[in-house]
């Protein structure tokens, strides 16, 4: 009974430190929930990508000082409840010290305490304000590899909703964390500056007749319009919808509508629309045909947003664990991404930084302002 006893504790114990990652390793192994189908799918799918190309690569370069960091992937379908039995699995049977994901906010949010019990630091490339609120028992372990909307829509209202003649304001929003948020902050920017809100509509992630909501946006006859939507197809069905139904007012997106298939979805109706984000495959900074580059030579194309994001956390990522001296955990990542500040070593423009205050990591001065003209995004100077 004794030997059965020891033997069982000694299994204990193993599971134990094989989750909190409290071995030497020559192998860190990650975690990458992404939507890889689903609505949110042309963001994870390129989420994905671009993380598995970063790993190949820095594993064929000798790893960070030799260790080697193995990317898990799960897919979460766009869909919360599965973004946190990934997490459970990832966690529980493949030991990662770390995730990158998920791709949507509501299934960030739905993961982080699985995160928090095992001391897995999550490095979230996602806008929803909520993700980071330090009244969440999880905060210490939330890192943000994307701007938070509170910084994109104040981008969207300095740049598109505050402009000359704009007295009454409309929004357009999905239905989860994300849009609600979003919603909330936007109407609150809009009474600090004396704007009316005329109507807020919601629709749900898969919608795809919004004529109803297009109807009733245009009949409150707004100067102005936010759609603060992650999904392009949502966002080009609603684009497509208020040209069906005469809608002539602006419309400025969210930074998430900043990716081909918007354009290709949204068709003649996205013409004019402008998006306040980071980046642009059509106009390229620097930084991003570097990344540009790298998804060529692995035989990919450039979709959008997300290999901005993913890319964003896998560097942090590397830079942090780069920093620690000792055993690789989870606990170590956190605090090593605690320190990182200043730090130019990813494909965005703009530094990315994080500290003991803050896990927001990207400010204003990574934004750009983009309109599509003859089904191409064009830089806004």
């Amino acid at each position: 009974m004794k030997r059965i006893l020891l033997s069982a504790l000694a299994g204990t114990m193993s599971v134990a430190m094989l989750a909190s990652g409290a071995f030497a390793q020559d192998v860190i192994k990650v975690g990458g929930i992404f939507s890889v189908t689903g609505p949110a799918a042309p963001f994870g799918v390129p989420e994905r990508d671009i993380v598995e190309i970063l790993a190949d690569n820095l594993n064929e370069q000798g790893g960070v000082d030799g260790k080697k960091i193995e990317i898990i992937f799960c897919d979460d379908q766009t869909n919360p409840t599965e973004s946190a039995r990934c997490a459970t699995k990832l966690i529980r049977q493949d030991g990662v010290v770390a995730i990158i994901g998920s791709t949507i906010g509501t299934g960030t949010l739905a993961l982080m305490p699985v995160a928090q019990r095992s001391q897995v630091p999550v490095l979230a490339p996602v806008g929803t304000i909520s993700v980071t609120d330090k009244s969440h028992a999880f905060w210490p372990w939330v890192f943000r590899i994307a701007p938070t909307d509170k910084v994109i829509l104040s981008g969207i209202m300095e740049r598109g909703v505050f402009g000359p003649g704009h007295k009454r304001f409309a929004v357009m929003y999905q239905e989860d964390a994300y849009g609600e948020a979003g919603m909330q902050y936007a109407r609150q920017l809009s009474e600090e500056h004396d704007i009316e809100v005329v109507a807020a509509v919601a629709a749900p992630l898969n919608a795809i007749d919004l004529t109803a909501a297009a109807t009733n946006i245009r009949n409150a006859n707004p100067d102005v319009i936010l759609l603060q939507t992650s999904a392009p197809a949502l966002g080009a069905a609603f684009v497509r919808a208020a040209k069906q139904v005469g809608i002539e007012a602006p419309i400025v997106g969210s930074g998430s509508l900043n990716q081909k298939p918007f354009i290709d979805a949204a068709g003649d109706a996205g013409e004019g629309v402008q998006v306040v984000s980071m980046g642009n495959w059509n106009d390229p900074s620097d930084k991003q045909k570097q990344l540009g580059e790298v998804l060529a030579a692995a035989g990919k194309e450039p979709k959008g947003y997300g290999e901005l994001l993913a890319s964003t956390g896998f560097m942090a990522l590397a830079e942090a664990v780069r920093r620690i001296d000792g055993d690789v955990t989870g606990a170590a990542i956190r605090d090593a991404l605690e320190t990182i500040c200043d730090f130019d070593g990813t494909y965005i423009d703009g530094k990315l930084c994080y500290s003991d205050e803050q896990h927001e990591g990207i400010s204003e001065d990574s934004l750009i302002t983009v309109e599509i003209r003859d089904g191409a995004f064009v830089t806004v100077k």
